[in-house]
């Protein structure tokens, strides 16, 4: 007689899953052909068809244990093709949601930022941080002659700020990440490459698979969704042109006392890559809004985590460029003006990233890294 197996349900996680946006997936009758399409999906035990019946049966710690949710790059190829509208893609999408939350730390940061009644509340903080430290410094009033941003928020004001946060964030992802790869080591795809050094561990797993995402060689897989490769790649390098230039101007003031040369000259080539790194940052989040109004099938359900996240990398990367252009025709109060909402934006991203949707980068990488290390994806 096969050994039985008491399932205990958590009917809050179910609730949770619909909540974020997966409520079709009690349509999912078995079929598999969500499986059968998936041109992602290993041979063997194949996604989305388990992580379906998974979710129906509320296996929270499965599914939270499982990297196959991750290798879904949310195509839409079985959303699609599901002869009962159960769209599993929307569903996996849902779980990720619940997943990065469930491991981060602290826990009810996740919680802020998964309902929109706390976006004031969070947009707030850096707002009423940033004029406190105007006021006891005595910089909160717009300078007079030419415009220099370092007039109105010192480097030794706002540096300081963003240092920490920074910290804060990267003990965050570490501890988040740490619980992510214990669950998936003792979930239904274990490890088969054990006892490699750290050397090889990076050569075989981490290398191939960093290189795949910098090549978003995925998403060409896809099918009837291949549009989001576009919008994914000027994001994605948009963000590491930006990244750079935040490290060179770090490193050229604290390192190299260039502080003099700011504000850069237009020709210089940090400011041409900054320049393009925001136009290609506007350009990919424009591609991204514009297909999700779109009446289209192979279109995801977005959620207020989707389109918050969106909107603030979207209106980061305008108002940083408005900044720019209102300090080059000299309009002094607007500019400055502009330039502290860009410094509370780049707040928000940056501050509560293991809490947003943000944090899907960190954790897919991880769990691809994880798939090659398993064996999971040969």
């Amino acid at each position: 007689m096969a050994d039985r197996q008491l399932i205990e349900p958590d009917l809050d996680f179910v609730k949770k899953v619909i909540g974020f946006g997966g409520e079709t997936l009690k349509k999912c009758f078995q079929c598999a052909t969500c499986s059968v399409v998936c041109n992602l999906s290993p041979d063997n035990e194949p996604f989305p068809r388990k992580e379906m019946i998974w979710a129906q049966w509320g296996l929270k710690d499965k599914l939270l244990k499982d990297p196959d949710i991750w290798l879904c790059h949310q195509c839409n190829d079985c959303s699609v093709y599901c002869p009962r509208g159960a769209k599993p893609g929307d569903v996996l999408a849902a779980i990720r949601n619940y997943s990065f939350m469930h491991f981060s730390f602290p826990s009810f940061m996740g919680k802020l930022l998964s309902e929109g009644k706390y976006l004031p509340l969070l947009l707030g903080f850096p707002i009423v941080l940033l004029l406190f430290l105007l006021g006891v410094t005595g910089h909160l009033n717009i300078p007079e002659g030419e415009i220099v941003f370092e007039k109105f928020v010192p480097h030794y004001i706002v540096d300081p700020v963003f240092i920490l946060v920074s910290i804060f964030v990267a003990i965050s992802l570490a501890i988040g990440v740490t619980r992510f790869w214990k669950g998936m080591s003792e979930g239904v795809f274990p490890s088969a490459s054990k006892g490699l050094s750290i050397g090889d561990f990076v050569k075989s797993h981490v290398i191939p698979t960093l290189v795949d995402i910098v090549k978003h060689s995925k998403f060409m897989d896809c099918d009837r969704n291949r549009f989001r490769y576009l919008a994914h790649l000027l994001i994605f390098y948009s963000f590491a042109a930006l990244a750079v230039v935040t490290g060179v101007v770090f490193f050229g003031i604290y390192f190299l006392g260039l502080e003099h040369m700011l504000p850069l000259a237009q020709w210089n080539p940090v400011k041409l890559l900054a320049n393009l790194g925001a136009i290609a940052l506007i350009t990919g989040c424009t591609i991204v809004i514009s297909n999700r109004l779109k009446e289209d099938e192979a279109k995801s359900k977005s959620t207020y985590l989707d389109w918050v996240f969106i909107i603030i990398v979207y209106l980061v990367a305008i108002s940083g460029l408005l900044t720019e252009i209102v300090r080059l025709v000299n309009i002094p109060v607007l500019a400055y003006s502009i330039y502290f909402i860009h410094l509370v934006l780049v707040f928000y991203l940056i501050a509560y990233l293991p809490f947003s949707k943000f944090a899907h980068m960190i954790y897919r990488t991880v769990a691809l890294v994880y798939a090659s290390y398993s064996g999971r994806e040969k």
